[in-house]
């Protein structure tokens, strides 16, 4: 991954820095302004849809999705369409990871999950114009995450406390490098995390009636 992605124009207009980590491109401000949700969205335009995008932690994140994240990605979004597609009076929206989310956390933070639900009670609570955001600031009540070759675990889990605070209801985290799968639940205001080692399955407490196949 290189600069050429992020076109001259805008970055003139914006003074970003640039830093590579593990195929990771890492952009802050120059000029020690707070990344905002704005740079986001004009960054999000230029960049191919093939690109993932995160803004935490004052920075933003744009990372490739390899062939075999790619392949677990659209086999996970497949089962969690389906279930969405039976269900559609219980859904407000759904998505893949260029379905962004801009989180009601204390700073700027737009997160896209690999796979995500926002269930219509909770969608419905939102205002038409809210609704029609790029990034909608609502939190889905159900996301789950693929580690790719190219994640840290401490990133993947970082990535998700922050859905967890706030008020994703549950996640989970599956991760092929350790053959793990980690689901993050809260319970009496306190973040919860099971990892199981090689499930054949996982059954969601929030989509009712919905068991992901992991195998």
């Amino acid at each position: 991954m290189s600069e050429k992605l992020i076109s001259e124009e805008l970055k003139k207009i914006i003074p970003f820095h640039y830093e590579l980590d593990r195929d990771k491109l890492e952009i802050t401000r120059v000029d020690g302004v707070p990344v905002t949700i704005k740079d986001f969205e004009e960054l999000a335009t230029i960049l191919p849809s093939s690109y993932k995008l995160d803004l935490a932690d004052n920075k933003i994140v744009i990372m490739p999705v390899g062939a075999r994240t790619g392949q677990r990605e659209a086999r996970l979004i497949y089962e969690v369409t389906g279930w969405c597609m039976n269900n559609p009076r219980l859904v407000g929206l759904y998505g893949s990871s260029q379905t962004c989310y801009n989180l009601p956390l204390p700073n700027p933070t737009v997160r896209g999950p690999d796979a995500s639900v926002v269930l219509a009670t909770r969608w419905n609570a939102l205002s038409v114009n809210d609704q029609n955001e790029a990034f909608p600031s609502v939190a889905p009540n159900f996301v789950a995450e693929i580690r790719s070759d190219n994640d840290s675990e401490d990133y993947c889990h970082r990535k998700m406390i922050d859905f967890m605070n706030a008020d994703v209801e549950e996640g989970i985290l599956i991760d092929p490098l350790n053959q793990t799968v980690t689901v993050y639940r809260v319970q009496q205001d306190n973040i919860v995390m099971n990892v199981r080692r090689n499930p054949r399955t996982f059954t969601s407490r929030i989509l009712n009636g919905f068991v992901l196949d992991l195998q």
